[in-house]
């Protein structure tokens, strides 16, 4: 049966559990109502033939007549009339201590002797009391109370009965009453079933749940494939809905995820500004975790306006590594041009030297060159991959090598254009001052490690510039005037370089940080951050 049940279309389900629901009540509320009714009108009844007993056995009239000890007319016509007016009394029954009746509803039966035996705790004593016995009608309700003289000695008994017939007559009656409102009750169930379903079938524009059920759950095997993450917050930021991709990238699971705001998992979001405004963002480079993404908040809009935010993140992962791959390939080739067109220029130098017969110069320039390796080059094409910010890192190494200086980057050093926080003229600024002056501060030294070192550590949230040379180190004296314009130790005309650094790191909001030792060199890192809106 459940099983049938199952296979039936939703609006038939829902009408058939609309109707049984309101089946199920009507049929217990009206059970409580009968057995209340019934039980009322049965304590209704002994209520009544208790009461009419009491009545009848305080009479003078009945005293007199069981004093007399015989049945009195004017007695039986007052019962009589007693008799007819309490349609609910079916039997009055008036006997003395004989048993013998003195007074009977039926006439026929008057001056017989009451046999049934529960008549002997009232002769006795009792108190008044109910019982259900056999007569001459049937089963009967019977009430029994003593009747007493004036010195209150039990000189008889009186005894008023309903048969139970009647009484059942009033339950069935009760009872039809009942079926016939669970009738009409149901009739409107049925009904309001109806109606509601049709509601139903009104608030889904006219398609059939069954439809709904389907393309939701189709709805949900799709947007769990996408490979982009993909969460409906509220205008609170709340999250509503998120497929696979983005539990994973989020790093939390769907039901963890249901109902939290979504900047607690992703500060970077912006879905409370997409809701305030109404204006979509696109693809925003972000971190998220230890990867990157490209974040983009798209209003959801209905028909009364602005409903949420659908978030978007897109893995770089898979397109950084296409991307490095294919700028990887094209800066090497730049690379291998710039170095080619270096390297043809010094071999006209060294010729040049020959011809004019300065062999000691062309002999130094060929032993400096030994300082730039081919493999110096790659490493450095690979790790910088902003083209003309590679160029400049490569003719600093060559010219420095020209005045014997070894100039290297960092192997762990990372640069892509994509995550510059700056543009590339500006970094090209800031590296070659930094780089220059290093040159020309080693240039100038006469130690025996003159070297350079480049790191370049660029995130999409985070870039760091470090360049360290191991020269002789900043005067105290010039330490905290470095970026005033025409401060110098290399002579008049000079310090421009340090100042255009510092307000490019002003304008961005980055920071210096420089640590100097005398005769031990001079270390200088700048650091800039994403400014959050």
């Amino acid at each position: 049966m459940l099983k049938r049940f199952k296979g039936l279309p939703l609006e038939k389900q829902l009408f058939f559990s609309f109707v049984g629901v309101c089946s199920i009540v009507l049929v217990l509320t009206l059970g409580i109502m009968l057995y209340v009714d019934i039980s009322r009108q049965l304590s209704q009844i002994d209520r009544t033939i208790r009461n009419s007993a009491a009545y009848i056995a305080q009479l003078d009239t009945v005293e007199e007549m069981l004093e007399q000890g015989y049945p009195d007319p004017q007695v039986s016509q007052q019962l009589d009339s007693l008799s007819e007016n309490m349609e609910d009394l079916d039997v009055i029954g008036i006997y003395n201590t004989g048993g013998l009746r003195f007074y009977y509803t039926d006439r026929k039966q008057s001056g017989e002797t009451f046999v049934a035996g529960e008549e002997e705790p009232i002769l006795a004593g009792s108190e008044p009391y109910i019982t259900t016995g056999y007569g001459t009608h049937g089963t009967q309700r019977r009430a029994f109370h003593a009747v007493r003289d004036q010195q209150g000695v039990i000189i008889g008994f009186v005894t008023t009965a309903i048969f139970s017939s009647d009484i059942w007559a009033q339950s069935r009656r009760i009872l039809g009453y009942g079926l016939v409102v669970l009738g009409v009750v149901l009739l409107l169930g049925v009904g309001l079933s109806r109606g509601i379903v049709s509601l139903l079938r009104g608030s889904l524009k006219g398609h059939h749940p069954m439809e709904l059920l389907h393309l939701y759950l189709q709805q949900g095997d799709v947007l769990n494939a996408i490979e982009d993450g993909l969460v409906a917050t509220d205008l609170e930021g709340r999250v509503l809905f998120s497929n696979q991709a983005a539990n994973r990238l989020l790093g939390v699971s769907g039901p963890a995820l249901q109902g939290r705001c979504l900047q607690q998992v992703f500060p970077q979001s912006a879905c409370l500004q997409v809701a305030r405004t109404g204006q979509p963002n696109h693809n925003r480079s972000c971190v998220m975790g230890q990867g990157q993404v490209l974040a983009s908040e798209v209003p959801i809009r209905g028909e009364t306006g602005l409903d949420g935010v659908l978030n978007i993140f897109h893995d770089k992962t898979e397109m950084m590594k296409l991307s490095d791959q294919l700028s990887g390939a094209r800066n090497m080739l730049d690379t291998l041009r710039f170095f080619n067109h270096e390297f043809m220029n010094r071999l006209h130098v060294i010729l040049g030297y020959l011809q004019t017969g300065d062999i000691e110069k062309a002999t130094a320039l060929i032993v400096n060159s030994g300082l730039v390796s081919s493999q110096a080059i790659r490493e450095t094409a690979d790790c910088i991959r902003a083209s003309q910010l590679c160029a400049l890192v490569i003719g600093k190494m060559m010219h420095a090598a020209e005045q014997g200086i070894r100039l290297t980057v960092t192997p762990d050093s990372c640069c892509r254009p994509e995550d510059l926080l700056l543009s590339e003229q500006e970094y090209t600024t800031i590296v070659g001052n930094l780089l220059e002056n290093a040159v020309e501060e080693l240039s100038r030294a006469e130690g025996e490690v003159r070297e350079i070192q480049l790191g370049l550590y660029c995130r999409a949230d985070c870039n760091i510039i470090v360049c360290e040379d191991t020269g002789r180190g900043i005067d105290p004296a010039v330490r905290d005037h470095i970026f005033e314009k025409g401060v110098s130790t290399k002579g008049e005309g000079r310090g421009l370089g340090l100042v255009l650094v510092h307000q490019i790191v002003q304008k961005y909001g980055g920071n210096i940080d420089i640590v100097t030792e005398a005769g031990a060199g001079t270390c200088f890192t700048l650091t800039f951050t994403r400014q959050e809106e």
